[in-house]
């Protein structure tokens, strides 16, 4: 169990107009210790050189993963999005960002590991462990692809889990994932929601709201986190966008950055205190 204080970090949002060294020096005055980034890879140099200078926390690089799901079939464009992974964990490793955050999978309707995915899984982690680069595995959609890869590759040093709290909420009804990954949680994208709005799990659920503004109960969330060994930052996921048909965004978005990122940070404070 942590008993210590936690660093707290968020994304970089897009849309900002400033420089990089100007969007993380402006996080930096507001107080936040840390972020987190896209696999920008003409951005990388510049990610780490604002991190330096200001002393923040650059917890990871989240990878690509809309094409993930063809990992799991033969072929050429499941090769491909592998050897993508691959170059990801490399640029994670050569401007020493500890986490690289991964999904499984991607989709609804697909319920079916397969040997050919946890193969090609497989030689991304074997990567990550050479290199010393952490994979935080994120609850996302097919928590089927979650455990096969847990299961398989049990003991693999970079083997990592990421809580995402909104797609706990969501993708996985409120199941209770620390419950069962907690021991290799490395990495958090804290967000809310309002659970799953319709008969079925779908993405526009997945709001990725402030904290506080949805229904994710912190107080046992961070009971949960402190009961692990995990004492890294806490980083959170938000974004200014409205889902189709929705406008739970209208007053992030007419916050503009700095405003929003103040708002965002006093929730962070107010959730960690409960």
């Amino acid at each position: 169990m942590y008993t210590g204080t936690y660093k707290l970090g968020i994304n970089l949002m897009g849309g900002s107009g400033l420089s990089v060294d100007g969007h993380v020096a402006m996080l930096k005055r507001i107080g936040w210790d840390g972020f987190f980034t896209g696999w920008e890879r003409d951005l990388l140099p510049e990610y780490r050189a604002a991190a330096d200078k200001y002393g923040m926390i650059w917890q990871s690089v989240h990878a690509p993963f809309h094409q993930v799901r063809y990992m799991w079939n033969e072929g050429e464009l499941g090769e491909q999005v592998t050897a993508e992974l691959i170059e990801c964990v490399k640029d994670c490793a050569a401007h020493s960002v500890p986490v690289m955050v991964i999904h499984p999978f991607i989709g609804f309707e697909e319920h079916d590991p397969t040997e050919v995915g946890l193969a090609n899984f497989g030689r991304i982690i074997e990567a990550a462990d050479s290199l010393g680069v952490r994979l935080g595995f994120e609850n996302v959609e097919g928590e089927e692809y979650l455990q096969a890869i847990f299961e398989k590759y049990a003991g693999h040093p970079s083997l990592g889990f990421c809580l995402d709290t909104g797609h706990e909420l969501c993708y996985n009804r409120g199941k209770d994932m620390l419950a069962q990954y907690g021991r290799a949680l490395c990495h958090t994208h804290f967000n809310d929601n309002i659970g799953v709005t319709g008969e079925d799990i779908f993405w526009t659920d997945d709001l990725h709201l402030v904290m506080g503004d949805g229904i994710a109960d912190w107080k046992g969330i961070m009971s949960r986190i402190r009961a692990t060994d995990y004492d890294g930052p806490l980083m959170c996921e938000l974004t200014f966008g409205n889902k189709p048909g929705k406008n739970t965004h209208d007053d992030y978005a007419a916050m503009g950055h700095e405003r929003f990122y103040v708002f965002a940070l006093e929730r962070m404070r107010e959730i960690c205190r409960s």
